[in-house]
């Protein structure tokens, strides 16, 4: 049974007096109200209860110093009793700490959410590979021993329902996260307002970041690997110095690209509604990543997505600042482009789509990515195509309300508007869709490479596009890790539903295209999906952008 709240009880005989409530006791206010043997209880049954978790945790380290966030947990006032008072922050070389004692005390941090914001920098004299863990413990001096205090592990979620044509109440946050106050563009300062997603693990430098990556024309052994990585809010800097970074020189053997760690994803199809949880660790089996899946069945640390769509330089794709567009290329010629960067270099994938896609909608618990972030180049047609790079300076996330601005998301310039994305590993054969996750078999499909034929891909139990080719999305199909589909183009509009619309043509072999062009307005977005267009369709709204896999 919980404690009421209000007094500890009713009267005292010595007189009328001030009773402290429970809540009093609890926080250990100094009230001078007299304690009932109730409180007295409450005070005991404190000390064999210790708190929840810490949220929020994140650790980054940089050479071999770690800076680590988190939110305390909160007091709780059920049955047993606790009130937190304090965090104790232990390192442990190799290994992470199995109690208190078990390795160095870092801090004793005693003031609520104290580093929820403002990292704790922690610098051991020697290097070595440092595990972290919280151990917070409650005035009755329980700790907590949950391995959710680990500085290694974190797993949120969120919730789609499908009926609920509401933009913002179709996304719902679960778990620890469901008191959330989502991200969005606060278009009249200019900035993104991350609400309560600052300075959580999943959006940090760790997992999501930007770089400068070498290609095959780097020396030998360097196809693949990160040069050096850039300031994230200025990106002709390089990180951490004044000194000028080479995101805008075409002589710098490699790509501006944007670094992602592997993040694990569960998705839970229910009845009306899609549950999607995220992980840094393979939590079970039901946990995959196919961006960084090799063929092998193990997973690389990261694999990287395109700052920039494709500018064609010297024979093959750039993402680059300060360059013109592709344009006009059919998709085997935008293929053999990427390709030309060396090995696990290619065209953005299926996959890499599908997560940017939930990324947006979890940071901004809604499905109006246009209202929340901004429109994106979505007026004037080939005129307005913009050199890439006009959002050096802005950040991780920037919009506005202008139709002939550009619009970023995770660091990538146009995600939506401009020019349509063109991709590998879905595709639209007779109405049936067809996707392949990963380049290998390691899927579960059985080509060995991308095609644009859909041989030995894998095929969807997934109901064909139907409705008003051209129309706004209303219901979409989930097919489990695959990925989601639009199914019925009629009843969405612009404010509701997907907010997005979708082309489709049920005959033939259609190469889906991603986001809208300078001419589609409202209709485009993350959600935006044109699958009307064969392999070899070239025009000037038409492009690729790069992707690499190790």
């Amino acid at each position: 049974m919980a404690f009421m709240k209000g007094p500890l009880a009713s009267e005292n005989r010595a007189g009328m007096v001030k009773l402290a409530t429970v809540e009093e006791v609890l926080e250990g206010a100094d009230t001078n109200k007299a304690v009932t043997p109730a409180g007295v209880k409450a005070v005991i049954e404190q000390a064999v209860s210790a708190p929840a978790a810490i949220t929020n945790r994140s650790c980054v380290r940089t050479g071999n110093s770690y800076a680590l966030t988190w939110n305390d947990p909160a007091n709780d006032i059920s049955r047993p009793a606790c009130v937190w008072a304090g965090t104790l922050i232990v390192r442990k070389e190799g290994s992470f700490p199995t109690s208190p004692t078990d390795g160095d005390i870092v801090v004793d941090s005693t003031t609520r959410d104290a580093y929820a914001s403002t990292a704790l920098v922690d610098t051991p004299a020697e290097a070595g590979d440092y595990k972290y863990r919280a151990f917070p413990y409650s005035t009755g001096g329980a700790y907590s021993n949950s391995a959710d205090n680990n500085f290694d592990r974190w797993v949120i979620g969120y919730r789609k329902t499908l009926t609920e044509s509401a933009p913002d109440y179709r996304i719902s946050y679960l778990g620890t996260i469901a008191a959330f106050t989502p991200g969005r563009m606060d278009f009249a300062e200019g900035a993104f307002n991350y609400g309560s997603w600052v300075n959580t693990e999943i959006f940090s430098q760790e997992f999501i970041r930007p770089c400068m990556l070498y290609n095959s024309d780097a020396a030998d052994g360097l196809n693949g690997t990160v040069a050096y990585y850039l300031d994230p809010d200025d990106h002709t800097k390089k990180f951490g110095s004044e000194d000028a970074s080479d995101v805008s020189n075409t002589d710098f053997p490699g790509n501006a690209m944007v670094q992602v760690k592997t993040i694990y994803r569960k998705v839970v199809v229910g009845d009306g509604h899609v549950d999607k949880y995220y992980s840094n660790v393979k939590v079970d089996d039901d946990y995959e990543c196919y961006n960084s899946k090799q063929a092998d069945g193990t997973y690389a640390e990261y694999w990287y997505a395109p700052m920039f769509m494709a500018s064609l330089i010297d024979g093959k794709f750039r993402s680059l600042a300060g360059q013109t567009l592709n344009k006009s290329k059919t998709a085997s010629q935008e293929r053999t482009y990427a390709q030309a960067n060396g090995d696990g270099w290619d065209m953005e994938t299926w996959a890499d789509d599908q997560f940017f896609g939930e990324m947006t909608e979890l940071l901004i618990g809604s499905t109006s990515a246009q209202s929340k972030i901004g429109e994106g180049v979505t007026s004037g047609g080939e005129a307005s195509l913009l050199a890439t790079g006009t959002t050096l300076d802005k950040g991780m996330m920037y919009g506005s309300t202008s139709t002939t601005a550009a619009v970023k998301a995770f660091y990538r310039e146009n995600p939506w508007g401009s020019q349509w994305r063109r991709m590998v590993g879905v595709l639209l054969v007779d109405g049936v869709w067809k996707v392949k996750m990963t380049k290998s078999t390691v899927d579960g499909s059985e080509a060995n490479d991308y095609n644009f034929t859909g041989t030995g891909y894998i095929t969807l139990d997934v109901p064909a596009p139907s409705g008003t080719s051209g129309a706004y999305i209303k219901d979409i199909t989930q097919a489990g890790q695959y990925g989601s589909f639009p199914t019925v183009m009629t009843g969405g509009t612009e404010s509701t539903y997907e907010c997005d619309a979708c082309w489709f043509s049920n005959s033939g072999t259609r190469v889906p295209l991603r986001g809208g062009s300078a001419v589609n307005g409202r209709l485009c977005g993350p959600a935006y999906l044109s699958a009307d267009n064969v392999a070899t369709d070239a025009r000037w709204s038409f492009s690729a952008a790069l992707s690499y896999h190790p």
